[in-house]
């Protein structure tokens, strides 16, 4: 009788400790999602395509939304996004969007043949060293951040992006 006893205190016990467990997990997670979305962008500076001879640098363009997109000619996910994200370039002038494409890992003249390919008018530029990839933990592509109006990124979105998530993250903040 003792036995019987014990036993449900045991899984009573058990189950108290997974929901524990459960909760714990759940806030950690939410603080990390917190803490991604009031994460200000890092800088950095990247030459643009195809002259090379300029450059864009994220920090003078707060104060304005901005659309970053890591991409590579290679990239099939990334070939198939991009018409979405140049009909984004058409809608919002540069005043309203900033956009640029962080070309990674590729060659300079197949990235520079791949937007001529597809007529893209935004800027883009390459990351020669990994190290925009690094400052913003790319490890794989495609990969699109939205950052708001104060240098804090918003949205992030690993792999294909579609013209409807886009249209959402940038009317979102243009209307505040």
């Amino acid at each position: 009788m003792n036995e019987e006893n014990t036993l449900p205190k045991i899984s009573n016990y058990k189950s108290k400790i997974i929901l524990l467990l459960l909760v714990i997990v759940t806030v950690i997670s939410l603080v990390y999602i917190m803490q991604e979305r009031t994460k200000r962008a890092p800088d950095f500076q990247a030459k643009i395509y195809p002259s090379m001879e300029e450059y864009f640098q994220l920090n003078d363009h707060i104060g304005t939304p901005i659309l970053l997109n890591f991409w590579a000619s290679w990239c099939v996910p990334c070939e198939v996004e991009f018409p979405h994200i140049q009909k984004m370039r058409e809608k919002y002038n540069k005043d309203d969007l900033i956009i640029f494409g962080i070309n990674s890992f590729d060659l300079s003249e197949d990235a520079i043949s791949f937007l001529n390919r597809l007529n893209i008018s935004f800027e883009t530029g390459p990351d020669q060293n990994g190290e925009i990839n690094d400052l913003y933990k790319i490890t794989g592509l495609p990969v699109t951040i939205f950052i708001d109006k104060k240098g804090i990124i918003q949205e992030k979105k690993i792999g294909y992006i579609d013209e409807e998530t886009l249209e959402e993250w940038i009317s979102k903040e243009i209307e505040k």
